[in-house]
């Protein structure tokens, strides 16, 4: 009696299962292919789209870099060649150096793209280890380029750009030349740079009693100058210099004066190379 309840009820259940079904459902058919292949293109999309945005970010900023670059270069190139047109070998490295950064300013203080892509604009390029030594005016210009996206601690690339010109002398590179060199009127020889320690006069005041030990910076003794005949007690005061071999009475005494006069080299005859230039083979 029971099994034959289950069973009805089992049947009825079939039965309103099939009334229920739509005509033409399949419910063992797969999913289509299409919904897959769908979800698929969406992915790709999502990992290479990134990608090929950062590669023409980046195309557009090495343009960008190449402009920055060749107004930077052009600057260069004129302040070079205007300070060479205005120096001589004979200029002082740290002004002619001074004049060219000027130049180089004014040059590039209307460029926008190195105020926009360079780190601190067109105060943010630098000219440090420019020279122009010699006969030659050597440019060096140091900047920083800033990435349009960081990566970690590295938010530019640093750009050094060159610019050398020869300066207007008049002299050939291969032609022997009669060099300049410096000397006094008391003195009896001749110095190769105008810094030479013997050239600088550093004064001092010291006791007539102290003369016996004191050495100049050579380890030479003192000797009286003429003008300190009369300086012969303890409380005397007597004047000496850091490479002198003499002591002084007076700073009025006209061997602590150093007037320096410039010349060539074949101009002062019967003067000797002093020993503190030739000892550095200067």
């Amino acid at each position: 009696m029971k099994v034959s309840f289950v069973n009805k009820v089992k049947f009825h259940i079939k039965k309103l299962y099939r009334k229920a079904k739509l005509p033409g459902d399949d419910s063992s058919q797969k999913m289509p292919s299409c919904t897959c292949l769908k979800a698929s293109y969406t992915l790709e999309a999502a990992v290479i789209f990134p990608l090929v945005a950062g590669f023409f970010v980046f195309i557009l900023f090495f343009f960008r870099v190449v402009q920055v670059e060749s107004q930077v270069k052009a600057a260069l190139y004129y302040s070079s060649r205007m300070s060479a047109l205005a120096s001589s070998a004979n200029d002082s490295s740290v002004v002619s150096v001074a004049t060219a950064e000027v130049l180089f300013r004014s040059r590039i203080s209307d460029s926008k793209h190195i105020d926009t892509y360079v780190s601190g604009g067109k105060y943010g390029v630098s000219l440090l280890g420019s020279k122009m030594d010699g006969d030659d005016v050597a440019l060096k210009a140091k900047y920083k380029v800033k990435l349009p996206v960081s990566f970690f601690t590295v938010d530019g690339i640093w750009i050094e750009d060159y610019s050398n010109s020869r300066k207007w002398t008049g002299k050939n590179p291969g032609e022997k030349t009669d060099p300049y060199v410096f000397y006094t009127d008391y003195g009896s020889v001749y110095h190769l740079s105008e810094q030479c320690n013997y050239l600088d006069l550093s004064i001092k005041s010291i006791k007539w009693s102290q003369v016996g030990v004191s050495r100049n910076k050579d380890g030479r003794k003192y000797h009286a100058c003429y003008c300190a005949a009369d300086k012969k007690t303890k409380t005397s005061t007597v004047f000496i210099t850091d490479y002198g071999t003499n002591y002084h009475g007076k700073l009025g005494c006209s061997k602590l004066k150093r007037t320096v006069h410039k010349a060539h080299k074949s101009e002062v005859n019967g003067k000797n190379l002093c020993s503190k230039c030739k000892g550095e083979g200067t």
